[in-house]
């Protein structure tokens, strides 16, 4: 009975502390922000307004409205453009629900000002290859921000890189046009 006795106050004490070890999945989410601080994006976990806020996840098992939050990862990439560029009209976009990832309707724009032509330039040439988990990228005039569902796929995490890489790249290039003209 004495061994018995031990045997549960030894599990009471193991359980939790297993229980809050990390599984495969968050083992390899962190693979993906690792490999994304490596490349010099920052990597950020926030909340933003769900793009598709009428679901049943935000309701009370009595009905009551839940705030349409979605819980993200934003990967920042920070623009390398000396200050004597001029920095291009800033710009933030967000999934349309329901249209192909491929579209050039895939992403609209979430501000009161309409997209600048830039931007929807950058996003027809480079947002089709963003995961369909992408939820928002954000364009400030000096950081390239992508709020990201986090999947545990380093390929996914890849596409995403890429994407801000070459967004700034592709940025910064129309930022010198427009100085030039």
């Amino acid at each position: 009975m004495v061994y018995l006795f031990i045997g549960l106050v030894l599990i009471m004490l193991i359980a939790p502390i297993v229980s809050i070890l990390p599984g495969k999945s968050q083992k390899q989410i962190m693979a993906v922000r690792r490999a994304a601080m490596a490349r010099g994006i920052s990597v950020e976990l926030t909340t933003i307004d769900d793009p598709n806020p009428n679901q049943d996840k935000y309701r009370t098992s009595t009905g009551r409205a839940l705030p349409p939050k979605l819980q993200v990862a934003a990967y920042k990439g920070l623009s390398r453009m000396s200050s004597s560029n001029v920095p291009l009209e800033a710009f933030q976009v967000q999934r349309t629900p329901g249209q192909d990832p491929m579209s050039p309707n895939a992403f609209h724009s979430i501000t009161q000002a309409p997209l600048p032509e830039v931007g929807r330039a950058f996003l027809a040439q480079y947002a089709g290859a963003l995961p369909t988990t992408v939820q928002q990228i954000i364009w400030d005039g000096r950081q390239l921000n992508v709020y990201w569902v986090e999947q545990p796929d380093q390929q996914m995490g890849e596409k995403i890189f890429t994407f801000i890489e070459e967004g700034l790249q592709c940025l910064a290039e129309f930022s010198s046009i427009s100085k030039a003209d």
